[in-house]
């Protein structure tokens, strides 16, 4: 077996001094743009980082003039809440303010278009219920703004301590007015169709277990007609990019497509407003990021009339199996973790410091500390599980082999090219990692499977460029 060199991603921090709001916008502006958030302290209030969840959606208002509305949807955890004990129970409640600014094609913010500040109440009945995972509280909003580039700036204010969480996510809101027009794609969690009234996933995730999900979207037109409607889900990587496309192979030669869905219809839309709930299969999805298409194109000569997309995520929820045996998880922290690190949480005195030494470790590597989930944990261990269901062999398991260790290492592949058996060839396996510049083929010269690396994964004939 190719031997594998170890390195460490180093973690950095940033930390921000005191600011004032419009500080915090620029800030926001920049943070939007590689797709994380920034915490600023303010005077007023502690602002801490955002567990909560928000979902943006543009659809056609109910006016008459084609115009667009922005429909807002809000998700806060009972567990970010500070209740107090009343006569009716325990009691929170929290005020949200939303902030729309311009933003412009230079990518630069303008002028402040809308404020909005709405309230929220809860009360539970006992203490177990305030400190559930799985109690949320929702609110909704609907705002009429101009299509055009926004940034949305949101303030969750807990009236019951002094914390503040802020959020800020940039906005595309299309034009309505074509003759054919379709609205965002809204995941939902369910819908009720006595009253036709639909509870939105608002974090757009979805659990690897799940048969399918729904998708709910509405098509407006200017005269009843028949359209064709196609509807893709495509693989995006983490940060939204589309994978690489594949290169051109040679015959018998397969390459992993980034289309993982595709459903075609034609349906019969009316001048009133079309809803539509589609459900789509999960058969074909991995864990990871994906972006779903929705497309209608005139039937007689395939023109495109309108098309939105919305992309979500796939998260596998089989961590808390997984690491159910600890010394194995330990000993699958190989590839991420220094020969010290394991010894000293292999070394504790004893079981419950073991525990406490692995969990400190993950801890320390937690982009979003203070939040329910440990992404890079997540992450890091789903590799693992994929590997051993994908490339184990023999009596070893798939994330000790070299196809498993690259996997673990870089995650998956924007593409891969396989070459079956031959007998001009051994069978092989390239794999192409655009965002790295790195392409590692791998040969099973035993044709039992066992795929070894060609080459190191940092020897320079492994590089794209």
């Amino acid at each position: 077996m190719m031997h594998r060199a170890n390195d460490m991603t180093a973690q950095a921090a940033t930390g921000l001094t005191d600011g004032v709001r419009a500080l915090r916008r620029w800030t926001a502006l920049a943070v939007a743009l590689v797709g994380c958030w920034i915490l600023v302290p303010d005077a007023s209030a502690q602002l801490v980082e955002a567990d909560f969840e928000v979902d943006v959606v543009v659809a056609r208002s109910a006016d008459g003039t084609n115009s667009p509305k922005v429909d807002i949807y809000t998700r806060v955890p009972v567990t970010q809440m500070s209740f107090i004990n009343s006569s009716s129970g325990f009691s929170a409640g929290y005020e949200v303010k939303l902030d729309a600014i311009e933003w412009s094609d230079n990518d630069r913010l303008r002028n402040l278009v809308q404020s909005r500040i709405w309230n929220s109440s809860v009360t539970v009945h006992s203490y177990e219920e305030t400190q559930s995972d799985r109690k949320y509280d929702f609110t909704t909003q609907t705002l009429a703004i101009d299509p055009g580039k926004y940034l949305f700036e949101f303030e969750v204010s807990d009236r019951n301590s002094n914390r503040t969480y802020v959020r800020s996510i940039p906005v595309t809101v299309r034009e309505m007015e074509g003759a054919v027009a379709v609205s965002d794609v809204t995941l939902i969690d369910s819908y009720d169709d006595t009253d036709f009234t639909i509870v939105p996933r608002v974090n757009a995730r979805v659990a690897s277990d799940e048969a399918g999900f729904q998708l709910f979207y509405e098509v407006y037109a200017d005269r009843a007609r028949n359209l064709a409607v196609t509807r893709l889900v495509r693989r995006t990587r983490m940060d939204g990019t589309a994978p690489v496309a594949p290169v051109a192979v040679a015959e018998g030669e397969v390459v992993e497509p980034d289309v993982a869905v595709t459903e075609e219809e034609t349906v019969r839309v009316n001048t009133t407003k079309n809803q539509f709930i589609v459900t789509v299969p999960m058969d074909d999805l991995k864990v990871g990021a994906y972006t779903i298409e929705v497309t209608l194109r005139d039937p007689a000569n395939g023109a495109v009339l309108d098309r939105t997309e919305r992309p979500f995520v796939v998260e596998w929820n089989g961590l808390a199996t997984h690491i159910q045996n600890l010394d194995e998880a330990i000993a699958q922290l190989e590839y991420i973790a220094e020969p010290r690190d394991l010894n000293f949480i292999r070394e504790a005195p004893n079981q419950v410091e073991r525990i406490k030494r692995f969990e400190s470790f993950w801890e320390k590597r937690d982009p979003t500390p203070g939040t329910r989930r440990n992404e890079r944990m997540e992450a890091y261990y789903y590799r693992i599980n994929a590997a051993n269901r994908n490339y184990g062999v023999s009596i070893m398991d798939g994330w000790k082999t070299d196809r498993g260790f690259v996997l673990v290492r870089f995650g998956e592949p924007d593409h891969i090219q396989r070459k079956p058996h031959s007998f001009d060839y051994e069978p092989y396996e390239i794999w192409t990692f655009q965002r790295i510049g790195r392409q590692f083929i791998f040969v099973d010269k035993t044709g039992f499977g066992d795929y070894e690396l060609l080459f190191n994964v940092w020897d320079e004939r492994t590089r794209l460029y």
